[in-house]
């Protein structure tokens, strides 16, 4: 094919029906192996360009991805040399594999990556040493560390006291670490938290399922704002974890196989707690006025003004304008893949962030409030007395167990969401005030009916109810903790992952 027959760059459509234009010349192809077979993994746009990275007439294989090559013109078929060989997927044999130098055409595994990722794991696999025979379910956890994750310590912990060898893995590199790993021994399970390791184009999943390592990820915020950053649908086969089961059947409805409702629970630590002198006889809220980088991913995405107007006046009458809703009112934007959801989202957080602004103004009026959380917080509640952020495993515990009330407001990201404070304040031996969330249906609503509002006019009159009475307080608290401490740790949300996940396999 010359180049007065075609043009400089041709475009197609990838797996997931973008526009995107193919990449020309020989370095768009990328070469690996240690045989000396030539054995390319698609022949791109022009498969003259693959013929010149040989000698002239030198014989080779290929593989061609049909969706790539239907796309292609009439005259990229004829001009695929005849001494290049034609072979199908089964046909990338171990020994195939081990006498061959390959040839990727790079773009390949984002154009395609549900054909590509497998071969190209299957590869990879194929030229690592092969580890020692261990029993089903018998190896490590893999548990993907990020750096000033919260979660992720308390689950090490967790596992360890399940007797589960746990190895960590960084977020970043996480394929060439996995490699090294997998010429060693053949792990359990891979579990990440919010999708932490995983790749856009789904190559450490393909070479986890490739050496039969399952997958496992544990959503806590809202998944689709995760899955909007990976191209490949690997998710799908995955085992999906939600702390907020409105999600489940939307997850369902676009093709996942397992998924789990797994709330939130209680870290260990809090329950050996001892109250701090500060803020003693205070209400006292812990949060950020705006996730980190919220503006940025965000950017474009602001919703009408008038929706914005509606969500505040349902605040104000004790409606919830999640997630949920502004999916309605905007459409029902697709939710996977793209990042259109983003603009849901973005709904959502600006009537959460008004509803956490009322709900604390109107109890910073009539109740002294300590604030922990970033500066942000300067301009919206100025009444408030405001300290830098606490850290979570050093005075956050003593903090809860001394506040007179720990104020709790849900995002409206999570339609049934819950927080760490459901769990976490009462087993420090504190007392909670939560807006009326449905993610307390977890709960009997013996222990959920006194310590929930509705509306921002309710906050401060049930806080003083709360935090005056001494009795109440006292049951409540009492009732609290025994469940958490009975029902609601990690260690039991991790058991029954593992019993998700493994199956018979566990031990």
């Amino acid at each position: 094919m010359s180049r007065t027959e075609r043009p400089e760059r041709l475009s197609i459509r990838d797996e997931a029906g973008r526009e995107r234009t193919l990449a020309a010349g020989k370095d768009a192809f990328a070469v690996s192996g240690q045989g000396t077979e030539p054995f390319f993994l698609g022949l791109g746009p022009d498969p003259a360009v693959a013929a010149a990275c040989l000698p002239p007439g030198r014989e080779a294989a290929y593989l061609e991805c049909p969706a790539f090559a239907a796309a292609m013109p009439p005259l990229w078929q004829a001009a695929i040399p005849t001494q290049f060989q034609a072979l199908a997927p089964e046909d990338l044999t171990p020994g195939r594999i081990a006498r061959s130098r390959f040839y990727l055409y790079r773009q390949n595994l984002r154009l395609f990556p549900s054909f590509w990722g497998a071969l190209w794991a299957r590869i990879q696999l194929a030229l690592l040493p092969a580890p020692p025979a261990r029993p089903d379910g018998a190896g490590p956890v893999l548990l993907v560390r990020t750096a000033g994750g919260l979660l992720e310590p308390e689950l090490a912990r967790g596992l360890t006291a399940l007797g589960r060898t746990v190895t960590a893995l960084p977020a970043e590199n996480t394929v060439t670490v996995l490699r090294e790993i997998l010429a060693r021994e053949t792990p359990a399970l891979f579990l990440c938290v919010n999708g932490a390791g995983l790749d856009a184009d789904g190559l450490c999943p393909a070479l986890l399922a490739a050496a039969g390592v399952r997958l496992a990820v544990w959503f806590v915020d809202n998944p689709f704002h995760v899955l909007g950053r990976f191209r490949a649908p690997f998710w799908k086969k995955a085992h999906l974890f939600v702390t907020d089961d409105w999600f489940v059947p939307k997850l369902r409805e676009l093709g996942a196989d397992s998924v789990h409702h797994l709330p939130l629970a209680a870290s260990r630590h809090f329950f050996t707690a001892r109250p701090a002198s500060d803020p003693a006889g205070q209400a006292l809220f812990v949060g950020r006025s705006a996730f980190p980088g919220r503006d940025a991913f965000f950017a474009g995405c602001q919703p009408p003004e008038p929706l914005l107007e509606t969500a505040r006046t349902m605040l104000a009458h004790g409606e919830r304008p999640d997630f949920g809703w502004w999916a309605h009112q905007l459409g029902s934007p697709r939710l996977w893949p793209g990042k259109a959801v983003r603009r849901v989202g973005c709904g959502a957080e600006m009537a959460g962030l008004s509803w956490r602004s009322a709900c604390l103004a109107a109890l910073a009026e009539t109740l002294p409030l300590a604030l922990y959380g970033d500066a942000g917080w300067r301009e919206l509640l100025p009444a408030a007395r405001l300290h830098g952020p606490v850290e979570y495993y050093a005075g956050l515990a003593a903090l809860y167990a001394g506040a007179a009330v720990t104020v709790n407001l849900t995002s409206l990201l999570l339609p049934h969401g819950l927080s760490q404070r459901h769990f976490d304040v009462w087993a420090a031996g504190g007392m909670l005030l939560s807006d009326a969330t449905p993610g307390l249906h977890l709960f009997p609503d013996a222990l959920t009916r006194p310590m929930t509002f509705r509306h921002p006019d309710e906050i401060a009159d049930r806080a003083r109810d709360l935090a005056g009475n001494a009795r109440l307080r006292a049951e409540l608290t009492a009732g609290w903790r025994e469940l958490i401490a009975g029902e609601h740790t990690y260690e039991r949300r991790l058991a029954r992952l593992l019993d998700v996940v493994l199956g018979a396999d566990h031990s």
